[in-house]
C-alpha cells in the first residue's frame, strides 16, 4: 500500500511540475510579446509618420481631378491562357490597362515623368480567388510588370494614352475548382467628379473556360468573353469555372486515374499524410532501434517518452501547416502558430536527441560539459535581443523575464533535487532544468523583435543572430557521435562547423522571416510557420547521414564485423536517403496549392519498406554470412560450381540416355549407378538452394564498408544518366537554395541506395544477387513513384513520367545485382561464365527484352496519343513574346 501511495504521490507531482512549467513559458512568451509591441510603438512613434507617402498621394489626387475637365477614360483587357509542360498545367492571366487623357492632363505630365505609375493609379484591386471540393485550390494576385508600361501620343494636341502591365499565374485546379476574378473598386475613383469617368473591363477567356458575370453593366458577352463598365462603387464578380472535360471530351479510365492521382487536391488528406509519415518512422524504426538498446528495467519509459516524442513531433507540424492564419490560441497570448514547432522542432527535440545519445553510448546522464555543449549557445545566444529591446526603452520587462525565467529554473531544480520525482528526478534534474532554460529562452527572446517588413535593419540583423542560435541544436548532436568514435578535442572544432555551414550563414544571410501582424484584438509576432519548418531540414539530414556514415565506416572496416544496433543505422540511413525528396521541395502548408502529400507517403513507404528489408528474424543467419573468410567463400563457390556443372551434366545424361536405353546399348543399372555417380538424390535435395545461398548470400570475404562504397559509386554512376535527364526541370522549378539543394539530395539518394545494398547485402531479403536487388527495387520503386504523385502533372506527362521512372529503377538494379553476382565470383577466383549460364542467359533475354521494349513503345505511343491533351487552346490567344509561366513548389512564407 505504501509504494502505492508513493506512485501515485509521484505521479502527482509530475503532473504539477508540468503544469507549473507550461504557465512559466506561456507567461514568458505573452510578456516577451507585449515588451516587443511597445519597444516597437516607441520606436516607430520617433519616427517620420509620412514616409509612405499619404500626404503627397492626398494632394497629387485632389491635382488630378481637377485636371481633368476634357474626361479620363481607362479600360483593362484581361486575356487568360494556358501552358502545360514538365511541370504540369499553369494558367496565365495578363491584364494590360490602357488609360486615354487631354494633352495636358497632370496625370499625363507625371506619368510621362515616371514621377508616378500607373499600377498606383488604376481605380480597383483585383485578384484571383478559387474554391471548390478540391481543396485548396489555386488562386493569385496579380503583379505588376515593369517593362510592360509606357506613355503613347501620336501629337502634341492628341490625347495621351497611358498603358501598364500586370500579370497573375496559378497552377492548374483540380475538376471542379471554380476560380473567380474578384475586382473592387476603390471608393472615389470612378464616376462624374472623380478620377476617371468611366472603366471599361475586359474578359479573354480560352474557349474551354466559361465566364459568368456578378455586377457592373455588360456591354458585349460572348461563351469565353465578356466586356462591362465598373461600377462607382463595390465591384464585380467574374467566374471562371475549369470544366471537367479540360484534358480531353471524352476521359479515359486511364486519364480519370492520372487525374486522381495529380490534381485531387485534398487538406486534410495532406495533413493526414505527413502525420502518418512521421508515426511511421517512429513506429518502424525509432521504437525498434530504441527497444534493441534500452535495458529491460527503463525499456518501458524510453518507448512512452519515444512516443509522446513522436506525437509531439507530428503535432507540432500539423499546427504550424495547418492553415494561413497566424492566430495562435486565445487573443491574450499574442503569438503565432510557428513558434511552438520552432520551440519542440529547432531546439528542444534536438536537444533531446543529443541527451538520449550521451546515455545510450556512456551509460550515464549528460555531464556538465556534455549539457554546455547541447545547450549554451541556444541558451545564451538569443539573450542579445533582451539587450537591444533594453536599449530600445523598455527597461524593466525584458529584464524581469530573464530574472524570473532563472528562478523558475532554480525552484524547478530545487523541486527535483528534493526528491519530488524520486532518484530518477535527481538523476536527471540538471538536463531537465537545461531544457526548460531552453524553452524560457526560446519562447521568449527567441520569439524575436518586431520587425515590419524587415524596415528596421539593425532589428533584423539581431534576428537573424537570435536565430542563428536556434538552430544550433541539430549541429549539436554530432557531438555526441564525435566522441563516441573517439575523436576526442576534434569534436569542438567539427561541431562549430557544422553549425556555422548549416545553421548560422544560412540564417544570418537569409535572417527567418519575423512577422508583425495587428489584428481587432492581438499583436503577433515569431518566425512564420513555413520557415519554422523547413529551416532545421538540411541540417537535420545532413547530420543524420554524416553521423550514420560515420559510424558505419569505423565499425565496417574490419573483416567480419558489424557495428553494435547496425540494423537500426541502416535503416534510418534508407529512410534519410527518401526524405531528401521531402529536403528538396520542403514543406509547405496544408492549404497552399504546393501538395506535398506523394512526398510524405514516400517516406511512409521507406520506413516500412527499410524495416522489412533487413527482418530481426535474420540477423544471425547474416552475422555468420558476413563473418565468411576469403578462403571459406572460395571453397563454397567451388562447391557451387561443382553441384551447377553435375546438375547441368545430369541434364544432358538425362536428354541422352533415353536414345541408348531403348537401343539396349545402356541397361537399367548401368543408367542407375551413372545416375546416382552424377550426384542424383532419391528425393528433391535443398543442397543445392542451401549451396547457392551460402555462395553468393555472403560478403565475399570482404569488409562492410568496402563493399558499400562499390555498390554506392556503381548505383550512382547507372543512375547518372537518369539524373543528367531530370536535371533541367529541377533546376527550372527552384530558386535560391532550391538549386544546390535538390541537385544534391537527388543524387545523394541513389549512392545511399547502393551503398545499403553493399553494406547490408547479406541481411538483405533476397537469396541471390539479382534476388536482393530486386528486393530493394521492391522498396525504391513505390518511393520514386509515390513522389510523382499530386505534382498537377498532365496526364500524359504522369504516364510518361511513370514509365521512364519505373524502367531507369527496373534497369539500375538489374545492373546492380548482375554485377554483384559477377563480383562474388571473380572474388572466388573463377569467371562470371562458370556460374552464369550465358547461353542460357541469352536465349531468355534477347526474346524478353525484345518484346519489353515493344510493349513499352506502344504504351508510350497510346499515351502520346490519348492522354496528352489535343487542345491547349487557339494559338492566336498566346501573344508572342509573352514568357512561359512556371510556378515554383518553394514554399513562401
Amino acid at each position: 500500500m505504501a509504494g502505492i501511495i508513493r506512485r501515485y504521490r509521484r505521479a502527482a507531482g509530475a503532473v504539477l511540475l508540468c503544469v507549473g512549467v507550461l504557465a512559466v513559458l506561456v507567461a514568458a512568451h505573452v510578456v516577451w510579446v507585449r515588451a516587443a509591441e511597445g519597444a516597437y510603438e516607441t520606436r516607430v512613434a520617433g519616427q517620420k509618420t509620412d514616409d509612405d507617402g499619404t500626404d503627397d498621394k492626398a494632394e497629387a489626387t485632389k491635382r488630378y481631378e481637377k485636371g481633368r475637365e476634357h474626361g479620363r477614360s481607362g479600360s483593362t483587357t484581361v486575356r487568360i491562357v494556358r501552358t502545360s509542360g514538365a511541370g504540369g498545367i499553369v494558367w496565365r492571366a495578363t491584364a494590360r490597362h490602357r488609360v486615354k487623357m487631354r494633352a495636358g492632363d497632370p496625370l499625363a505630365e507625371d506619368l510621362r515623368s515616371a514621377r508616378v505609375s500607373l499600377d498606383d493609379w488604376i481605380p480597383f484591386f483585383f485578384e484571383f480567388m478559387s474554391t471548390g471540393r478540391h481543396a485548396p485550390c489555386a488562386g493569385s494576385a496579380f503583379e505588376p510588370d515593369a517593362d510592360g508600361g509606357g506613355v503613347e501620343q501620336d501629337g502634341p494636341n492628341t490625347s495621351v494614352y497611358a498603358v501598364g502591365e500586370s500579370a497573375a499565374s496559378w497552377r492548374g485546379a483540380g475538376t471542379g475548382c471554380t476560380t473567380s476574378l474578384q475586382v473592387t473598386v476603390k471608393d472615389g475613383e470612378l464616376g462624374k467628379k472623380a478620377m476617371y469617368d468611366q472603366w471599361t473591363l475586359t474578359i479573354d477567356a480560352p474557349r474551354y473556360i466559361a465566364v459568368g458575370i456578378d455586377g457592373g453593366t455588360v456591354l458585349r458577352q460572348t461563351a469565353r468573353r465578356a466586356e462591362l463598365l465598373l461600377p462607382a462603387r463595390n465591384g464585380v464578380a467574374i467566374n471562371l469555372r475549369i470544366a471537367g472535360s479540360t484534358e480531353t471530351p471524352e476521359r479515359t479510365n486511364g486519364v480519370a486515374l492520372a487525374s486522381v492521382l495529380q490534381n485531387d487536391k485534398s487538406t486534410w488528406r495532406e495533413a493526414a499524410a505527413l502525420l502518418v509519415a512521421v508515426l511511421a518512422v517512429t513506429r518502424f524504426w525509432v521504437l525498434p532501434s530504441l527497444r534493441s538498446w534500452a535495458p529491460p528495467v527503463t525499456q518501458v519509459r524510453w518507448s512512452a517518452a519515444v512516443v509522446v516524442a513522436g506525437v509531439l513531433t507530428a503535432a507540432t507540424l500539423a499546427y504550424a501547416l495547418e492553415t494561413s492564419s497566424n492566430a495562435f490560441g486565445p487573443w491574450w497570448v499574442y503569438g503565432g502558430n510557428g513558434m511552438p514547432l520552432v520551440a519542440w522542432w529547432w531546439v528542444l527535440l534536438p536537444f533531446l536527441v543529443g541527451v538520449f545519445l550521451i546515455r545510450a553510448t556512456t551509460g550515464r546522464p549528460p555531464g556538465a560539459q556534455d549539457l554546455l555543449i547541447l545547450a549554451l549557445v541556444p541558451g545564451i545566444g538569443p539573450l542579445v535581443a533582451v539587450i537591444v529591446m533594453m536599449t530600445a526603452g523598455s527597461m524593466v520587462m525584458p529584464l524581469m523575464l530573464v530574472i524570473a525565467s532563472g528562478a523558475a529554473a532554480a525552484l524547478l531544480a530545487w523541486a527535483l533535487l528534493c526528491g519530488a520525482l524520486g532518484t530518477a528526478g535527481k538523476r536527471w534534474a540538471a538536463t531537465a532544468v537545461t531544457g526548460f532554460w531552453l524553452l524560457a529562452v526560446t519562447l521568449g527572446p527567441g520569439t524575436g523583435l518586431v520587425d515590419d517588413l524587415r524596415t528596421h535593419v539593425d532589428w533584423t540583423t539581431v534576428n537573424g543572430i537570435v536565430g542563428a542560435c536556434l538552430g544550433w541544436g541539430w549541429p549539436a548532436v554530432l557531438w555526441p557521435v564525435l566522441i563516441a568514435l573517439g575523436w576526442g578535442r576534434r569534436a569542438y572544432a567539427q561541431v562549430l562547423m557544422a553549425w556555422v555551414l548549416l545553421a548560422a550563414i544560412p540564417q544570418l544571410s537569409d535572417p527567418p522571416y519575423y512577422w508583425y501582424q495587428q489584428t481587432q484584438t492581438s499583436w503577433a509576432i515569431g518566425i512564420y510557420s513555413t520557415f519554422a519548418a523547413n529551416r532545421p531540414l538540411v541540417a537535420l539530414q545532413t547530420v543524420v547521414i554524416v553521423s550514420a556514415m560515420l559510424f558505419l565506416s569505423h565499425h565496417g572496416r574490419t573483416r567480419g564485423e558489424w557495428p553494435p544496433h547496425f540494423r537500426a543505422v541502416v535503416v534510418a540511413l534508407g529512410i534519410a536517403a527518401v526524405a531528401t525528396a521531402v529536403t528538396q521541395v520542403g514543406f509547405s502548408l496544408f492549404d497552399d496549392n504546393l501538395e506535398r502529400r506523394g512526398r510524405y507517403l514516400a517516406v511512409v513507404v521507406a520506413a516500412a519498406g527499410f524495416a522489412a528489408l533487413l527482418p530481426p528474424a535474420a540477423g544471425k543467419r547474416a552475422t555468420r554470412l558476413h563473418a565468411v573468410t576469403p578462403r571459406a567463400h572460395t571453397r563454397r563457390m567451388h562447391a557451387l560450381l561443382k553441384d551447377q556443372t553435375l546438375a547441368a551434366s545430369r541434364r544432358e545424361f538425362l536428354a541422352a540416355s533415353q536414345t541408348a536405353l531403348a537401343n539396349g546399348d545402356l541397361t537399367a543399372r548401368q543408367w542407375s549407378a551413372r545416375w546416382q555417380a552424377l550426384g542424383a538424390q532419391d528425393r528433391a535435395p535443398r543442397h543445392s538452394a542451401e549451396l547457392r545461398l551460402a555462395a553468393l548470400g555472403s560478403s565475399g570475404g570482404r569488409d562492410a564498408w568496402r563493399n558499400g562504397r562499390a555498390a554506392g559509386i556503381l548505383l550512382t554512376a547507372v543512375s547518372l544518366p537518369w539524373l543528367l535527364y531530370t536535371l533541367p526541370p529541377l533546376l527550372s522549378d527552384s530558386y535560391s537554395d532550391g538549386d544546390l539543394i535538390g541537385v544534391w539530395t537527388y543524387a545523394l539518394r541513389w549512392l545511399l541506395y547502393g551503398f545499403i545494398y553493399g553494406y547490408a547485402y547479406p541481411w538483405l531479403r533476397g537469396g541471390s544477387p539479382l534476388g536482393k536487388a530486386m528486393c530493394l527495387l521492391g522498396v525504391v520503386l513505390p518511393v520514386e513513384l509515390f513522389q510523382l504523385f499530386y505534382r498537377d502533372l498532365a496526364p500524359g506527362d504522369f504516364g510518361i513520367s511513370t514509365l521512364l521512372t519505373t524502367g531507369d529503377c527496373l534497369a539500375a538494379f538489374l545492373v546492380l545485382g548482375l554485377y554483384w553476382e559477377a563480383r562474388l565470383v571473380r572474388a572466388a577466383g573463377l569467371r562470371w561464365g562458370q556460374i552464369r549460364n550465358f547461353r542460357s542467359l541469352s536465349a531468355v533475354a534477347v526474346p524478353a527484352t525484345t518484346v519489353l521494349v515493344a510493349v513499352a513503345t506502344a504504351l508510350a505511343t497510346a499515351m502520346v496519343g490519348v492522354w496528352v491533351s489535343p487542345d491547349t487552346g487557339p494559338a492566336s490567344e498566346v501573344p508572342i513574346g509573352q514568357p512561359s509561366a512556371t510556378a515554383s513548389e518553394n514554399p513562401g512564407p
